[in-house]
């Protein structure tokens, strides 16, 4: 498909994304990040990957489509995927799998849609991206299975993407949180998922030697870029006069411009190294012996589905 019609589509994305809640990063900024990791790929990584760096970044905007008010059940269950409030916990370490985190939620008597699961989220992305790679190892001339990785590529990215907004580890998600735990909506949270769309920054430049490493013990680097981010917080509460100023004037402070092109670059070193960390440990997954592929049918021929026995 041309350039031109995914341009429009685009248009269409964000026309549904507006009915949404606020994102982490506008939808060009994700696909934006996610291509420009995809790019700095080793060789050792499938072509068919470091060349589907248009179809992550398209790919990469579909969680965000997924929370449209016109489809409520897929918008309960996509919400809280995109954030941690994790004051919420009061220190209490993160447990490593989803459903012992929502146990821990149940002692504390806390709503998963209220505090969020975003790590969790990445988690398990990064883990079917890792089977998507599996089967294309044992599987290489399947277009379906190299679709499936790249769309799981796409929504990986936007998780990652999405925790390395500050504001999307804290409580004080768009000012500063009242008494009671609600958002005051001040509007900072939406000039800050503007800023990779919006800012005077140079993507190619910014990502020309990007560190990518296979990262050894997965949950341990989520953990430590959430740490990084939520550091944060305060960081960007400091920049929010600069921030109005250049929503309004599209004047841009040297500070609010070394702090976007320091989030860029770290949104894709940490996506190009959960992308990479996916091949790498994709190696020594054992596919079960049943998992076989079977040849597409030529055009026009009959298929005869067979009753079990």
């Amino acid at each position: 498909m041309p350039k031109p019609s995914l341009a429009a589509g685009r248009v269409l994305l964000l026309a549904l994304v507006a009915a949404a809640p606020a994102n982490a990063w506008f939808t060009p900024g994700h696909a934006m990040v996610s291509r420009a990791a995809v790019a700095r790929l080793p060789a050792s990584v499938p072509a068919f990957f470091r060349d589907g760096a248009w179809a992550v970044g398209e790919a990469s905007v579909d969680p965000d489509v997924m929370k449209h008010r016109d489809t409520p059940e897929a918008r309960a269950a996509e919400e809280p995927e995109h954030y941690l409030d994790w004051e919420m916990l009061g220190g209490t370490p993160l447990p490593a799998t989803r459903w012992d985190y929502i146990a821990l939620l149940h002692e504390r008597r806390i709503s998963p849609r209220t505090i969020g699961t975003l790590p969790y989220a990445i988690e398990e992305y990064l883990e079917r991206l890792t089977l998507a790679f599996a089967e294309h190892r044992r599987f290489p001339d399947d277009p379906y299975i190299a679709q499936r990785a790249l769309m799981y590529a796409g929504y990986l990215a936007h998780y990652g993407g999405d925790m390395v907004q500050p504001l999307h580890t804290s409580i004080h998600h768009d000012g500063r949180a009242l008494p009671d735990g609600s958002s005051p909506r001040t509007g900072i949270h939406q000039l800050v998922d503007g800023l990779l769309e919006k800012a005077p920054i140079d993507p190619a430049a910014l990502t020309r030697d990007l560190p990518v490493r296979e990262l050894t013990d997965p949950w341990a680097a989520v953990l430590a870029e959430m740490t990084a981010s939520h550091a944060l917080v305060d960081r960007v509460y400091e920049l929010e006069p600069q921030l109005k100023e250049a929503d309004a004037t599209g004047t841009w402070a040297p500070s609010v411009v070394a702090f976007t092109e320091e989030r860029f670059r770290a949104t894709a070193t940490f996506l190009a190294s959960l992308f990479y960390t996916a091949w790498q440990r994709s190696a020594a997954i054992e596919l079960p012996p049943w998992h076989q592929r079977q040849p597409e049918p030529k055009p026009g021929a009959v298929i005869i589905l067979r009753p079990r026995q």
